[in-house]
């Protein structure tokens, strides 16, 4: 499913930022949104995908500082059953494999 998103901002802060999102949302490159918690970041990365072409496909959100250091690799790259002590069985995709095709 994918979710419709509207900007209802007007300042000129907020029209220059989405130019930039959607000079982001026309190329085939990485974006990475840093700012302080709670200003939105996920918006925009939900607003590039849905400008871009990759709308169609999956949109995986990562809150990287919600990551354990020592499970940031599983978390983004995946692993197979019997990996580690605890691990899933039958294991688990990573983030990047969930997100192909989309953002």
């Amino acid at each position: 499913m994918n979710e419709q998103y509207r900007w209802v901002g007007n300042s000129t802060k907020s029209k220059q930022a989405l130019e930039i999102v959607a000079k982001a949302a026309a190329v085939n490159l990485s974006v990475l949104l840093q700012e302080e918690s709670g200003t939105g970041k996920e918006v925009i990365a939900r607003y590039i995908h849905q400008l871009s072409d990759r709308k169609n496909g999956p949109f995986i959100a990562i809150n990287c500082a919600a990551l354990l250091p020592n499970l940031i690799e599983n978390e983004l790259f995946g692993y197979v059953e019997g990996a580690f002590a605890g691990a899933k069985k039958g294991g688990q995709p990573g983030k990047f494999e969930l997100a192909n095709g989309g953002t």
